[in-house]
């Protein structure tokens, strides 16, 4: 029995807390930032890719690859995605403003198309919104549609108003009125304005919307606890409520992710509550994190473990930590919809965003050579797959690679056409491999029907039974016929066993002379020199895989085409 090595498993703002400004919090979190800057200056770092990321999510269903690169800016901040669009606020022309970039069309651009003094972006969908103005008791929250390219106005009248959120047609943001500051928000189909915070509120910040819940946190018991709004009910809980501080929430459907700072003075935590069940768990602790960030079933932040900041991302569903990327001068995650941005700086003001898309883990993806090889796994480095235990018996028995070719996956589970079940197989260049675990000792493992579902929508014309001689074979079950050097062939190599009935006649495909049994297909090789050499194996691992989409499709052969 193989060993199942399987590729892909069963299942598939501040640097303590962001104290508002005004409070002794919002000091001490610019004081770090400036601490950290310096350090960070003086290290002159580059951008790194996490080293070890691969192995890190060996065991999730995807890996991650380089998805894009900002131009080079200046201050960059304030990082949000949604989409396939990542936004930012940007001082690369002088004041801050708003820059985007499409994941989708690798296409960096201005969502306003004139410059302006634009901070604090937020984005859902295609509408993508700001705060404007340089003065702090004198800003507008207004933005754009991107699909209908129309301005969104959502604050006219100017104000002291930050941190804007955007979920579907509802923004809300914080807003100092008659010296109190409040949770305001606004519905953009209707126009209707609310507040979102009661009058218990005490400096209520960050707000984060998703649907119709919105939670900040509020100081109201003497610590920071978050808190939320039921836009349906018009009620305000709290989400927890504990003698810690439990800041900057972000909100996404059931799940709230904020930073939790002990009033024992135990190690700060990253947690994950399900409001659904008023469950929580502690992501990570034990060293500064910040900015986190959730979506699409992951959570990121940024971390502080090795002193210096780098991106590190949760897997909701796989319970699975990973390091995104470890350059030390990493800042301001956001995931978006298939993937991880964030902010990665050069020296005190010059920066760049950056992404990795998470990319489907598949069967086909290259393996790294083993650091302690076994006998039970072998490593084929010209394909750069291993081969394992009774897969690997098989093949060195039956011909290896001269027969099969090298492996061109790893082993995983596969729907059994004729069970529906679930069996496990691995495709090799000319062949696919099947184990049934159900089946006898000694047949177990099979050639699947490669050279059958390849040709499924094929016809083949019967030819009429006949009296089979040493030379000539009729096969009744399928109305086909085996002859001369593919005869030979097929005898010596294990027959029907190994190969099963003629599905065709000889016939020329692609300047060759081939003919499709159900689980393979003869091609002559004129070049041979003696019987077992002048067959060899079509192709059809490689074929299946390419009709998957697994692996890239040959280029065209234009050689017959003349100017």
């Amino acid at each position: 029995m193989p060993a199942s090595h399987l590729l892909i498993p069963p299942a598939m703002k501040s640097l303590v807390y962001s104290a508002p400004m005004g409070t002794p919090g919002h000091f001490r979190r610019r004081l770090r930032r400036v601490f950290a800057t310096a350090i960070l200056f003086a290290a002159t770092l580059t951008l790194l890719l996490a080293p070890g990321t691969a192995a890190i999510t060996a065991n999730l269903p995807y890996h991650l690859e380089p998805a894009m690169t900002s131009s080079l800016g200046a201050g960059q901040q304030g990082l949000v995605a949604d989409g396939k669009v990542a936004v930012w606020e940007d001082a690369r022309d002088g004041d801050p403003d708003i820059y985007a970039y499409d994941l989708q069309d690798n296409r960096e651009f201005r969502p306003a198309p004139k410059a302006g003094y634009r901070i604090q972006p937020a984005i859902s969908g295609s509408t993508i919104i700001w705060v404007s103005g340089n003065e702090p008791g004198k800003r507008t929250i207004e933005g754009v549609d991107l699909i209908r390219n129309t301005p969104v106005t959502v604050t006219s009248e100017p104000a002291e108003v930050s941190d804007p959120a955007i979920s579907g047609n509802t923004v809300v943001w914080r807003e100092r009125r008659d010296g109190q500051w409040l949770i305001a928000g606004k519905n953009l189909s209707s126009g209707q304005t609310f507040q979102a915070s009661d009058s218990a509120a005490k400096n209520p910040a960050y707000p984060s919307i998703s649907g119709n819940t919105v939670v900040w946190q509020d100081y109201r018991n003497g610590n920071w606890d978050p808190f939320q709004y039921d836009l349906k009910a018009h009620t305000v809980t709290p989400v927890t409520e504990t003698p810690d501080d439990e800041t900057n929430p972000v909100i996404r459907e059931n799940l709230v992710t904020f930073y939790r700072v002990r009033t024992n003075g135990g190690s700060p935590q990253l947690i994950l509550y399900d409001r659904d069940t008023r469950t929580q768990k502690v992501i990570t602790s034990d060293h500064t994190v910040a900015h986190p960030a959730i979506g699409n079933g992951i959570v990121a932040w940024e971390d502080w473990r090795s002193g210096l900041p780098d991106i590190y991302a949760y897997d909701i569903e796989h319970d699975e930590e990973f390091a995104v990327a470890r350059s030390q001068q990493a800042f301001d995650p956001a995931v978006y919809q298939d993937g991880i941005a964030w902010i990665n700086r050069s020296g005190p003001v010059k920066s760049r965003v950056q992404a990795l898309a998470m990319v489907q883990r598949l069967p086909t993806d290259r393996q790294d050579p083993p650091a302690v090889p076994s006998p039970d796994r072998l490593y084929v480095p010209e394909t750069q797959h291993f081969m394992s235990t009774g897969f690997k018996s098989y093949w060195q028995t039956h011909g290896g690679p001269a027969l099969f070719g090298f492996p061109l996956t790893e082993e995983f589970y596969e729907k059994d056409p004729a069970s529906d079940g679930d069996i496990i197989v691995q495709y090799f260049e000319r062949v696919k491999l099947e184990y049934r675990g159900s089946l006898p000792d000694g047949e177990r493992i099979s050639l699947g029907r490669l050279g059958a579902e390849l040709t499924e929508s094929r016809q083949f014309a019967p030819v009429a039974p006949f009296s089979s001689s040493a030379d000539r074979v009729y096969f009744p079950e399928t109305q086909h016929s085996l002859a001369a050097g593919f005869k030979q062939f097929w005898d010596a190599n294990g027959g029907v066993a190994i190969f099963g009935f003629p599905i065709s006649e000889e016939f020329q495909e692609n300047g060759k002379t081939v003919q499709y049994f159900e689980r393979a297909r003869f091609e002559f090789n004129p070049d041979g020199s003696d019987t077992q050499s002048k067959v060899i194996l079509g192709l059809l691992g490689r074929e299946a895989l390419q009709q998957k989409g697994w692996l890239p499709a040959p280029p065209l052969d234009t050689t017959h085409l003349v100017e």
